[in-house]
Order: C-alpha cells, then sequence, then structure tokens
C-alpha cells in the first residue's frame, strides 16, 4: 500500500472514487443535458464510474474531476448514437407507412404516432446535407463546431443548415396537420 494504485488494486478507497462521491449530484446534472430520462441517467452515472475506476486500476489518474466528466460525455453520446441509431431504423420502417384509426379510445396514442410519424417523414424530406446537420444536431446533440469539423463545412453553414431544418420540419408538419398535401422539393436549401 505504497502508492495509490496498489491501494485502487486491493480495494481500497481511491482519490477518483472519492472525486466521483464528492461530485456525483453533479455528474447527473451534467447528464441530464443529455436524457431526461431518470433510468437511463442512472445507467449511464453508474457505466462512468465503472469505467473510470477501471481505468484507474490500469493507470494513475492525475485529474479526476476531468476525468470523470469525460468519462460520462464519452458514456452519454455511446448511447444517444445508439438511440439515434434506432430512431433512424424507425424512420426507415415508418417510410411510407400512415397511421389513421377511427378508434376514439386510442386518439391520443394515435395521434402521438401520427405526430411522431409526420416528424420522421419530415426529416426524411430534408435536402441531404440539411438533414446530415439537423439530426447530428438535434438527435446527436452535436455542438455547431464538432458538426462543422465532422463534415467540412463552415460553422456558419452549419447554423444556417440547422435553422433551416428546424423551420424545414416545423413548416412540414404544420401544413401536414392542416390536411394540406405537401410538395417535397428536390433540390437543396432554398432561399426565402
Amino acid at each position: 500500500m505504497h502508492n495509490k494504485k496498489t491501494a485502487a488494486r486491493m480495494g481500497l478507497r481511491s482519490r477518483v472514487f472519492e472525486v466521483f462521491q464528492a461530485r456525483e449530484s453533479l455528474l447527473r446534472r451534467f447528464l441530464r443535458r443529455y436524457t431526461s430520462d431518470l433510468n437511463d441517467i442512472e445507467d449511464m452515472t453508474q457505466e462512468t464510474i465503472a469505467r473510470v475506476l477501471a481505468a484507474e486500476r490500469e493507470k494513475e489518474i492525475h485529474e479526476p474531476y476531468a476525468f470523470i466528466f469525460g468519462v460520462a460525455k464519452n458514456v452519454a453520446r455511446r448511447e444517444l448514437e445508439k438511440k439515434s441509431r434506432s430512431v433512424i431504423d424507425l424512420i426507415e420502417d415508418l417510410a411510407g407507412q400512415e397511421y389513421l384509426s377511427d378508434e376514439p379510445e386510442l386518439g391520443e396514442q394515435l395521434d402521438s404516432q401520427v405526430r411522431f410519424q409526420m416528424f420522421c417523414d419530415a426529416v426524411a424530406a430534408l435536402p441531404a446535407r440539411c438533414q446530415k446537420v439537423f439530426v447530428l444536431k438535434r438527435v446527436y446533440g452535436y455542438s455547431h463546431k464538432e458538426i462543422a469539423r465532422r463534415l467540412g463545412i463552415s460553422e456558419s453553414t452549419v447554423e444556417k443548415h440547422a435553422a433551416e431544418g428546424l423551420r424545414r420540419c416545423d413548416d412540414y408538419m404544420r401544413r401536414k396537420s392542416k390536411g394540406e398535401v405537401v410538395e417535397v422539393p428536390v433540390s437543396g436549401i432554398q432561399k426565402s
């Protein structure tokens, strides 16, 4: 028990675990940026501490606070990517299907399904670049800077695509909810 590695390997309290305990509520608030589901927050918190403690067994962590929050961000992003993949799969599965029902007892559930289908259709109707930016921003939670770097475009272009995607989705859903036939433009972002 002459150093921290030995103490950590023997299961004694580690500096990283002490920082985790002291900052656990702050960590949970941080994870709320990625999801509001309390079960998901709990799972991500547990996954974070498990990974941090495993890493500490392998090497000394010099900045535990920064390390814990870095791991938490990675865990949250992986979780969002996993959920995003299932949303995108759902969008593809639902493409072309309509949810219409005259059963009044399912009215609220039906409305939710119809609105979700309209949203999926709205996202699917976006031009390719606009759609990528919109999904990376709204589904994956990436910053404008991260999206710009990932797609090789400027941050101002990212801002324009994100705003245009939001405007188009809102317009599409508003018009569809009024029963209008919505034509989908084939080309890129239109100038208003």
